[in-house]
């Protein structure tokens, strides 16, 4: 059987005029392609039965990807008057489409305690529908049953002959099939099931998201991690199809090397059954891929980042690229409550120079800008300085990105005033401080125990015991039951099924008296991952982003361009899988054995070598690394490897592809 992805070919392009490569879009064909790709797909299905359109999601940030990021460009939006946000219940959906309305199910996974994001926009599950549409169109995930089971309840009690649509993105399962078929839903005339494999969205230039949240629950905590290893299998052979193949593949952990494996796997069967398969891609797109599991890092998701972009997420929570927030923060004078969805993406030239600043440099930074645009109107309303009908000319040309700027600018300068509001509290920098006495080895056992008596944010909470766990080497046995009882009783006995899947997860876990804690210590010291003497105003290091701590992920991508035989190879032994996989993809294709076998046989350059060598070809430009994190990135992350692709030093540009972009208390919600 071959693989059953969706070629996609770069003359998808053909009609888009394409802007210059740059550091942050070194390869403009792929996010134009993709987007292409995915709104073709998804307007043909919307428009392939006539009459009115109910669409119905499986949750919020679904319906956010699918309506914003995909019918419509939020990147080439265009706003008019004073305002460049719309009301969050509102979608500019194109006209022709007839869509009657929106819905989100409800979402009946996990205990029913824990706050989603968006809740308040859920529907409960015995709300009545307005049923007098043509077609109802559900997009769903074939890892939530419960919401398979709810949408088959929902067409058998439906009163009308309308059409049920359900749509899987990617590709239903086979339980799902099985679960339609039971409730014979499957059978009935008026139903249909679709795939829409519309499945790599591209947030942004350099940031491409499969906006699967519960990758990791699904590998770690229920043990099914097949449907996801060939979801992100299938994405990066879309990516060769536009890009060329990337020979250099290096791996590190278990799902990063099921996924290799997979996608060779794929590759191999797309070959033999006589499909076409990319040829070796032109030399100035991507030469090198580094796939990485979620579990090799799960230190970083908990600690807090202090960049700009990071902090908006951590505080008010950014969802596919928008932010959900009340009116009245943007506008003060707004008496209203109301939310509303404020994109912030690379379109906003501002927010693109802003996002990746650490607390203490946005905000002057924003007040500079303020000052410059100040003296740019107050130059040109001077009365006493004549001008001339060019310079007039020139100025009223310039007033839209006049007005353009200074929206952008208001919103940031109230944004940013939240975020520091924020900081400044005591509670924020205790956090922090405990974040870092955790990471530098220390036992911060009664901290975690005076939080929980003072019922601090229960997520908050579990994020701490995450990083104790994980910089300790477990929790010490006796604190681990007394903690977890604190935890319950404080809480609710609903966070027992939490815990239990902490522990599946392995996010937490006992540590016994013989048990070594001395794993992460080791890792600590070898890639270096503390540096209190970063400047984080004019930062030369990538822990800027933290004030001081440096992603270890990003650091293992460090390594790799140094070279792997550099010492730390006993830290490599501590991380899970304990070793760096290494191949070559060549065409024809090999299978996973073969290459491996043949790149133990050769000798290797490290990706830096690689990089020079590509750079002499090419005249000097920076070649391109596609940077795979397979269960979750986080804004912390980003910021740093954003810092690496600009630095003239380092010598890839990087594009992030991942399962989800997600900060640590979401993270930890998805276990739920």
């Amino acid at each position: 059987m071959t693989n059953s992805y969706r070629p996609i070919s770069a003359k998808k392009d053909a009609e888009v005029i394409l802007p210059p490569p740059t550091p942050l879009n070194p390869i403009p064909v792929l996010p134009a392609a993709l987007r292409i790709d995915n709104q073709d797909m998804l307007l043909s299905m919307l428009q392939s039965l006539p009459g009115r359109q109910l669409l119905v999601f499986g949750s919020e940030s679904m319906r956010t990807v699918i309506l914003r990021q995909v019918l419509s460009d939020p990147h080439a939006r265009v706003f008019k008057g004073k305002k460049n946000w719309d009301p969050a219940a509102f979608f500019p959906i194109p006209r022709g489409l007839q869509i009657a309305g929106t819905k989100v199910l409800p979402n009946r996974t996990g205990p029913s305690f824990v706050d989603k994001k968006g809740i308040e926009n859920s529907d409960e599950e015995n709300e009545s529908w307005d049923e007098n549409v043509d077609v109802v169109t559900y997009f769903l995930r074939p890892s939530s049953l419960s919401h398979t089971l709810h949408v088959s309840r929902r067409i058998k009690n439906w009163k009308n002959r309308t059409h049920h649509r359900i749509v899987y993105l990617p590709q239903a399962t086979a339980m799902c099939h099985k679960i339609l078929s039971n409730s014979g839903i499957s059978s009935l005339p008026n139903v249909t099931i679709h795939r829409l494999q519309a499945d790599l969205f591209p947030l942004e230039s350099d940031l491409f998201s499969l906006e699967c949240r519960d990758a990791f629950k699904e590998a770690e905590v229920e043990g099914t991690p097949s449907s996801i290893i060939t979801s992100i299998a299938r994405s990066l052979l879309k990516i060769q199809d536009i890009v060329g193949i990337i020979p250099r593949v290096q791996a590190l952990g278990p799902l990063g090397e099921q996924v290799v494996q997979k996608m060779l796997a794929m590759r191999q069967e797309e070959h033999l059954a006589g499909e076409s398969s990319p040829d070796d891609g032109p030399a100035d797109t991507a030469v090198a891929m580094m796939v990485i599991d979620r579990k090799v890092d799960l230190i970083t998701p908990m600690l807090t980042p202090l960049t700009y972009e990071g902090l908006l997420d951590d505080v008010i929570g950014i969802d596919c690229g928008f932010l959900d927030v009340n009116v009245n923060i943007l506008n003060p004078d707004d008496e209203d409550d109301d939310k509303v969805a404020l994109g912030v993406n690379g379109s906003d030239a501002l927010y693109m120079e802003v996002r990746d600043q650490h607390v203490e440099k946005f905000g002057s930074f924003l007040q500079n800008q303020a000052k410059a645009l100040q003296q740019s109107h107050a130059d040109f309303t001077n009365k006493e300085k004549k001008k001339d009908l060019n310079e007039i000319h020139q100025f009223v040309k310039q007033i839209p990105i006049f007005t353009k700027n200074l929206r952008s600018l208001t919103n940031h300068i109230h944004l940013a005033e939240c975020v520091k509001s924020n900081t400044e509290e005591s509670s924020f920098r205790e956090r922090w401080q405990t974040e870092r006495s955790m990471v530098e080895g220390e036992l911060c056992y009664e901290n975690l125990e005076e939080l929980i008596a003072v019922q601090h944010p229960p997520f908050r909470i579990l994020k701490l015991l995450v990083l104790q766990s994980q910089t300790g080497g477990g929790i010490k046995s006796t604190k681990y039951d007394s903690i977890r009882r604190d935890i319950v009783q404080t809480y609710g006995y609903e966070y027992i099924y939490v815990l239990n899947n902490l522990e599946k997860a392995g996010l937490i876990r006992r540590r016994e008296w013989m048990d070594s804690a001395a794993g992460f210590g080791t890792v600590r010291k070898a890639m270096i991952l503390i540096n209190a003497e970063v400047d984080p105003v004019e930062p030369d290091d990538v822990s800027y982003v933290s004030s001081g701590y440096a992603p270890l992920s990003v650091r293992l991508l460090q390594t790799a361009v140094k070279g792997w035989n550099n010492g730390r190879d006993e830290a490599l032994k501590e991380l899970p899988g304990g070793r760096v996989v290494d191949i070559i993809q060549r065409s024809p294709p090999e299978d996973w054995k073969t290459a491996r076998k043949n790149a133990s046989s050769e000798t290797m350059p490290s990706l830096g070598a690689l990089a020079e060598l590509e750079q002499e070809k090419n005249g000097g430009k920076k070649p391109t690394l596609v940077m795979v994190y397979v269960g979750g990135v986080t804004f912390m992350e980003i910021a740093a490897l954003r810092f690496l692709t600009k630095r003239a030093g380092f010598p890839y540009h990087i594009v992030i592809v991942t399962t989800n972009v997600m900060n640590g208390s979401a993270f930890l919600e998805s276990m739920t």
